[in-house]
């Protein structure tokens, strides 16, 4: 019956060690002069690097998807912990299971289609500013402004996003007492003053995992500013990056982005893991 069990870790197994042996490959391409002006591809150490970390466009593309990031963690937190207060002040369930699916509707949604419903809204004639016209206020440049294409984009990616922040403080707050709120409630609190004082002390989890995975997110994100405006200076994001190296042949120099991506990646990953590990052996 053990031997049994242990063909299922075989799949396991066999996708570890192709996962590793491309991450050796990459890892070992980017120390090589990889591209299509050398057809022999030699190991040339850190040369490759030395060339990527000198170029202003790489430097450019690092500083949004960092900006990004941040902005995604302490926007999506916030958009995330009043939303999750709001669905938990809903007494009925039916109300809060049809507002839930409304702020998670946009997980659904691809990438590149939210790129395209958002292109069309933030349009100079229609969308948005026909909704501004019609209070009175003048229309407003979305994506054609230098200063208002990246908050733009990261508005998007807020929509996108914010309803999954949304689905762990919810899951952190239901396991809070009720009859303490309901205590505190009857003492004169306010709303607001049970979200911090008693809802957000039992969300320390919920904001780790957010704060994690809203990371992840915003470091990997492609579609969405490349089907909204393409390589634009303004936009483009590491990964973007990645991909021009990549269409222009400069392999090597891309395997240097993708590894400079994982490791930003695994300072945040490995920490967190490493928590969950603890807490779950503790908890047993």
């Amino acid at each position: 019956m053990k031997s049994r069990s242990y063909l299922f870790f075989i799949p396991t197994g066999i996708f570890a060690v192709i996962l590793l042996y491309l991450v050796y490959w990459n890892v070992y391409n980017s120390f090589t002069n990889s591209s299509s002006f050398h057809t022999t591809a030699t190991f040339v150490g850190l040369a490759t690097y030395a060339t990527v970390f000198r170029d202003p466009v790489f430097l450019s593309s690092m500083r949004i998807s960092l900006i990004w990031a941040f902005s995604l963690i302490f926007f999506g937190n916030l958009i995330g912990i009043l939303l999750a207060a709001f669905l938990f002040n809903v007494a009925s369930d039916k109300i809060r299971l049809i507002f839930t699916t409304i702020f998670i509707y946009p997980l659904a949604i691809s990438a590149a289609a939210s790129a395209v419903i958002w292109t069309w809204l933030f349009n100079t004639n229609d969308g948005v500013n026909t909704i501004l016209r019609a209070i009175g206020l003048p229309p407003y440049s979305w994506l054609d402004r230098p200063s208002s294409i990246l908050p733009s984009m990261i508005l998007i990616s807020l929509w996108v996003y914010s309803g999954l922040s949304m689905i762990f403080y919810l899951a952190s707050f239901q396991n809070v007492n009720r009859e303490s709120i309901e205590s505190a409630r009857i003492d004169g609190a306010s709303p607001l003053r049970v979200l911090v004082r008693i809802l957000m002390p039992e969300a320390k989890n919920a904001f780790i995992v957010s704060t994690a995975l809203l990371f992840l997110f915003a470091l990997r994100i492609f579609s969405l500013p490349f089907v909204s405006t393409g390589l634009n200076p303004f936009t483009e994001t590491a990964v973007l990056n990645m991909y021009f190296y990549y269409i222009t042949e400069f392999f090597a120099n891309s395997s240097v982005v993708s590894v400079v991506l994982v490791i930003i990646a695994s300072i945040v990953v490995v920490p967190y893991a490493l928590y969950g590990l603890k807490r779950w052996i503790t908890h047993d």
